[in-house]
């Protein structure tokens, strides 16, 4: 016996995918080392449950399915005191239900203190910065917003609002702070020193106060942002979010071992891969893109036939990771490979865009390549047993290191957009080889990077 999901529900691959996911459809934020149990109390919060935060997970799992009306199997979705991931996830699909119905409330922590009463209880937060700009553009139809070094906020955001709601307003005399504060005036919402914070820098709460007060003045309180947001708009929030996170970041060089014990710890699955930066930048992509952004209510398909896509808000997205060039450490060499990324199963990307179009969130780089083995020694010793042979019979060199370069993401709207790209080489059929046991694989596209760049490039941001 076994839970029947919609078909348009795709399970969480993780612990840490579902409890990401259960946090951002209740607006929480977790700490980054976690189980579901915080989730959890995210969830008994937004459903306003009466559950002790001292309850087991087995507890704090059943009485939130019965709340949801979620049918519980404790034979498959308990484990002594804990939730299996098949028990989490039946939590998640409940979630994902009432969210879409409305049934779910921001929790407390996540809404700015003075939007506390009942008149704002439509409102639903921003989750990250880069999430509250591009819906404070998008209300205007302002050019789309990015954040600067530290994720810091550009005064053009606000710039903008101000010109088109209030036109005698004069933006240029006023410091971003106090333009803020005059806009939080004039649109009627609270503003303190509890916004902002040193350097002209507004913080989170405060970017969701003036979003508050600018969706209460057009009447759209309460709207789903990803609604009508056009997929240019939505690439650029998208690789900001990844560009902030991924290259930002003090972490410029990715190490192998290390990333490669974040596979396994995370439960991916995926640790025992040779190709560890595009595994890892695709579970700690969504990660980052789960945690960024509140979900659309009913998101786009994102599984056609046994291909799951990454990620999706507004629009469908996959994550991939290129080498666009490699250092050889032992010779000093450097090679470039031609630019070419591998994407999807062919059946599923042509089904995927023909109903509602298909994007790339293509991550480059420059892979330290290990050409004294010691990676490939360590990884064999990892994996408990003796590597299995290449089927050409010859073996791969290993990337030691991966630093990324540049986040891209690229949109095909169309079928006959797609078909010309195809005529134009600018993607073509890739065949491939066969699979460990003699079984042949379906046949993939293969996207030329630097022709792509000029026709379905949407976005881009480097290092």
């Amino acid at each position: 016996m076994s839970l029947k999901f919609d078909a348009g529900f795709v399970p969480a691959e993780t612990f840490g995918e579902a409890a990401d996911r259960i946090a951002a459809l209740t607006g929480a934020r977790l700490p980054m080392t976690r189980g579901p149990k915080r989730a959890l109390l995210a969830l008994r919060d937004a459903l306003g449950l009466q559950i002790d935060a001292v309850a087991t997970n087995a507890e704090l799992g059943a009485a939130l399915a019965a709340e949801l009306s979620i049918e519980w199997i404790p034979s498959q979705f308990v484990d002594r005191t804990k939730l299996t991931l098949d028990g989490v996830n039946a939590l998640l699909y409940g979630a994902s239900i009432a969210y879409e119905e409305g049934a779910l409330k921001s929790v407390a922590s996540a809404v700015p203190r003075g939007l506390a009463g009942p008149e704002w209880s439509d409102f639903q937060p921003a989750m990250s910065k880069i999430e509250a700009v591009t819906r404070i553009a998008s209300l205007t139809n302002s050019p789309p917003e990015s954040l600067g070094p530290g994720s810091k906020e550009r005064k053009s955001v606000l710039t903008n609002l101000a010109n088109r709601l209030f036109p005698d307003l004069d933006p240029r005399s006023l410091s971003k702070t106090r333009l803020a504060a005059e806009l939080a005036r004039r649109l009627g919402v609270p503003w303190g020193d509890e916004y902002i914070s040193t350097g002209e820098t507004i913080q989170l709460s405060g970017l969701n106060v003036i979003l508050a007060g600018a969706e209460r003045r057009l009447g759209r309180l309460g709207d789903g942002y990803a609604h009508g947001l056009a997929p240019d708009r939505e690439a650029g929030a998208l690789v900001d979010a990844l560009w902030q996170k991924l290259l930002r970041s003090k972490e410029t060089v990715w190490d192998g071992i290390e990333k490669t014990l974040w596979l396994r710890d995370q439960g991916t699955g995926q640790e025992m891969q040779m190709e560890w930066p595009g595994f890892y930048f695709e579970y700690r992509g969504k990660q980052i893109l789960d945690t960024a952004f509140r979900p659309n209510p009913t998101p786009p398909q994102r599984k056609f036939g046994n291909t799951v896509f990454d990620y999706a808000l507004n629009h469908v997205w996959d994550l991939k990771s290129h080498t666009a060039e490699k250092y050889f450490p032992v010779s000093g060499r450097i090679s470039r490979p031609r630019k070419a990324v591998q994407l999807n199963d062919m059946a599923a990307v042509r089904e995927c865009v023909a109903k509602q179009g298909l994007g790339f969130l293509i991550l480059d780089g420059r892979g330290e390549m290990d050409e004294d083995g010691a990676f490939k020694a360590w990884h064999d010793a990892f994996k408990g047993r003796a590597p299995r042979p290449s089927l050409s019979g010859n073996s791969r060199l290993r990337k030691a290191r991966f630093a990324p370069l540049a986040v891209e993401a690229y949109w095909i709207p169309d079928l006959p957009t797609l078909d010309a790209a195809i005529a134009r080489g600018v993607v073509r059929v890739n065949r491939q080889g066969r699979q460990q046991d003699g079984s042949p694989r379906a046949p993939k596209f293969l996207m030329s990077l630097g022709p792509a760049r000029t026709t379905l490039l949407v976005a881009r941001r480097a290092w």
